[in-house]
C-alpha cells in the first residue's frame, strides 16, 4: 500500500467507480479519476457521499477506507475488508500479548523512546536563535526530570508477581507506568509553554476543548499521525483495537494505535513549532476558530491547509533510522511490521 491518500474533505464531494477507477466529484461538477492501484487510503469527512460500488471496490482492493473528523483529522471509523492470512494468527496472539508482560516491556520501551525524542527536541529548539534566554536557562532542569523518567521505563522489567498476574496487577502497572509519563508530560509542556512565551500562549496540554490556539493545533497534527499510525498497523495485519497500556481507558477506541503513536507524537509536536515560532500559523489571526458549542480553538479551514501542507512534508522527509535512511512515513510502517513480527513469534 504505497499510493496516494484520497481526501475528500470539501463539502458534498462524492466517490463513485468510473470504468473501473475511483471517480471524485466535487460540488463544482469538477471530477478526477484515480486508478486502483494508485490508492493506498480513502479519508472522508462529514458531508461527503460515495457510492457502495465505491466502497466495494475499496474492500475488493484491501484500501482502507476511513471517516475523519473534519476538524481534528482523527479516524472516527473504518471500513476495512479484514481478509483472513496472517491477519488471523497475530489478532489471536494480541489477546495474549494486550495482558502480558512482554507487552507492557513493549509500551515501556515506546514511553521511552517518546522521552529520548522529547529531549532530543527541546536540544534542537535551544540551538535556535530566536528562543527565550529563560528556555535556554531553564532547560538542564526539566531534561534532568525527563531522563531520570525515561531510565524507569527503559529498565523496567516483570518481577516474579508479575509473570502470572491477574488483571489487578496488571491494572496497577499500567496505572504507574500513566503516572510516570504524565509527569514527564508536565515537565515538556512546561518547557514548550516556556518556549512559546513570546508567540502565543500555552500553560498546559488540552485535547478537547482546546482553550489556547496551540494546542488545537497540536489536536489537528496528532489526528493526522493517528491516521498514519491505523494506517500503518491495518497494513501488518494487526488489530488497531486490541491494545495495551490504553486499552481500559478508552474501551472500544483503536487503543493500539495510541500506544503505538507515542515515540511520534514529538514529530506533530516538532511542525507545530517550527508553525508557531516562524508565525506561518498565527494566533492571532485567521488560522484559528473559536467554537462557542463547547470545543474551544479549532484550526480554521486556512490553519488546516497550512497544517497538512506541513505534515506530510515533514512525513515525506528521508532521516536516519536503524541504519537506514527511511522517510518518515515509511519509518511508522517499518514499526508496524516490526510488531507483527514479533506477535508471530511468540
Amino acid at each position: 500500500m504505497n499510493g496516494m491518500q484520497l481526501y475528500l474533505d470539501s463539502y458534498r464531494a462524492f466517490l463513485s467507480v468510473r470504468n473501473g477507477r475511483f471517480g471524485v466529484r466535487l460540488a463544482s461538477g469538477e471530477e478526477r479519476h484515480f486508478a486502483v492501484r494508485e490508492v493506498s487510503a480513502i479519508l472522508m469527512t462529514k458531508g461527503m457521499g460515495a457510492t457502495t460500488d465505491a466502497l466495494l471496490l475499496a474492500v475488493e482492493h484491501d484500501i482502507p477506507v476511513l471517516l475523519i473528523d473534519a476538524e481534528t483529522h482523527a479516524p472516527q471509523g473504518i471500513l476495512y475488508s479484514g481478509k483472513p492470512g496472517n491477519t488471523a494468527l497475530v489478532r489471536r496472539r494480541q489477546l495474549t500479548f494486550s495482558r502480558s508482560a512482554e507487552g507492557l516491556r513493549w509500551v515501556a520501551n515506546l514511553l521511552a523512546d517518546k522521552l529520548l525524542a522529547q529531549m532530543r527536541l527541546l536540544a534542537n529548539m535551544a540551538e535556535r536563535s530566536d528562543v527565550p534566554l529563560a528556555f535556554v536557562s531553564g532547560l538542564a532542569e526539566g531534561v534532568r526530570v525527563l531522563e531520570r523518567i525515561e531510565r524507569r521505563f527503559r529498565r523496567w522489567k516483570p518481577s516474579e508477581r508479575h509473570r502470572n498476574w491477574g488483571e489487578a496487577e496488571f491494572g496497577r502497572v499500567c496505572e504507574a507506568f500513566r503516572g510516570q509519563e504524565g509527569t514527564a508530560s508536565r515537565v515538556y509542556f512546561s518547557q514548550l509553554g516556556v518556549l512559546l512565551s513570546e508567540v502565543t500562549e500555552l500553560t498546559s496540554r488540552q485535547k478537547r476543548p482546546a482553550y489556547e490556539p496551540f494546542n488545537a493545533l497540536l489536536n489537528y497534527l496528532y489526528g493526522m499521525l493517528y491516521t498514519s499510525v491505523l494506517l500503518a498497523l491495518l497494513k501488518s495485519g494487526i488489530d488497531p483495537y486490541i491494545g495495551v497500556l490504553h486499552a481500559d481507558q478508552y474501551g472500544g477506541a483503536p487503543t493500539l494505535s495510541y500506544d503505538f503513536i507515542e515515540p511520534y507524537r514529538p514529530w506533530a509536536d516538532e511542525v507545530a513549532l517550527r508553525l508557531m515560532l516562524s508565525r506561518e500559523i498565527r494566533d492571532d489571526g485567521d488560522d484559528f476558530e473559536w467554537d462557542s458549542t463547547g470545543y474551544g480553538y479549532r484550526l480554521s479551514r486556512q490553519g488546516r491547509g497550512k497544517a497538512i501542507e506541513a505534515m506530510l512534508a515533514y512525513m515525506d522527509e528521508v532521516c536516519p533510522y536503524q541504519g537506514r535512511m527511511l522517510r518518515r512515513s515509511t519509518q511508522v510502517d517499518v514499526a508496524a511490521q516490526a510488531l507483527a513480527a514479533l506477535l508471530k513469534r511468540d
